[in-house]
């Protein structure tokens, strides 16, 4: 399967400081080929530290903390030379409304498949997690939930995103509407959801920042 390959070079544009808890697909199967042709993987020192998403053919999102850890978990790459746009890659666009509580999200990536120990699978992931109000992740956590942050998952655990999915996509009802963020330790755990860069809030720096720097 194709897919976008970054190499993660420092400094990058980030936004603000990070909970101490690490995002890590648990419960999902592989993804139909091509379906993903946004995906990124992000790359540092040749290892794959994070997933992201390709939102123009010359930037991608992916998340602050595969840098440095940040509570606007949001930072934007720039590519030297915008990637040719194919079957196999295209550019997702944000979103322009606010996402619904209830609905099914799909994330994708390539990180871990085992809940308790680090897994990578051969092939990019894709699970369906449930979008949640805010509040069910804030009980289920001690660190701060805010309202840049997305709440999804399986309440009864099972499914989630794991280590190494961290920056890739949440696409719900079919558009792009969070960044995977953090979660439990270990992932997939009854109750304990996980936590998702709201991008609806983001949208204006984001466009602001890739205008600035063309």
């Amino acid at each position: 399967m194709w897919f976008l390959i970054l190499y993660l070079i420092l400094p990058l544009w980030g936004t603000g400081a990070a909970p101490p808890v690490q995002s890590r697909i648990i419960g999902g199967w592989e993804c139909e080929k091509h379906s993903q042709p946004w995906q990124a993987a992000v790359y540092h020192n040749g290892l794959p530290v994070c997933g992201g998403v390709l939102v123009h053919p010359q930037w991608v999102l992916t998340a602050a903390h595969c840098n440095r850890k940040t509570s606007h978990d949001l930072m934007l790459l720039h590519l030297s030379e915008p990637v040719q746009i194919t079957e196999a890659v295209r550019v997702l666009a944000l979103p322009t409304q606010e996402p619904e509580v209830g609905s099914v999200c799909l994330a994708s990536g390539w990180g871990s498949i085992e809940p308790k120990q680090y897994l990578s699978p051969e092939t990019l992931q894709c699970v369906d997690l449930n979008l949640m109000p805010n509040e069910f992740c804030s009980r289920a956590y001690s660190e701060k939930v805010t309202d840049f942050m997305l709440c999804a998952g399986r309440w009864k655990g099972g499914k989630d995103t794991c280590g190494g999915d961290s920056g890739g996509p949440l696409i719900c009802n079919g558009v792009l509407q969070g960044l995977t963020s953090w979660g439990s330790d270990p992932c997939a755990v009854p109750q304990r959801p996980a936590l998702y860069t709201k991008l609806m809030v983001y949208r204006k720096w984001i466009e602001d920042t890739m205008v600035a720097n063309s």
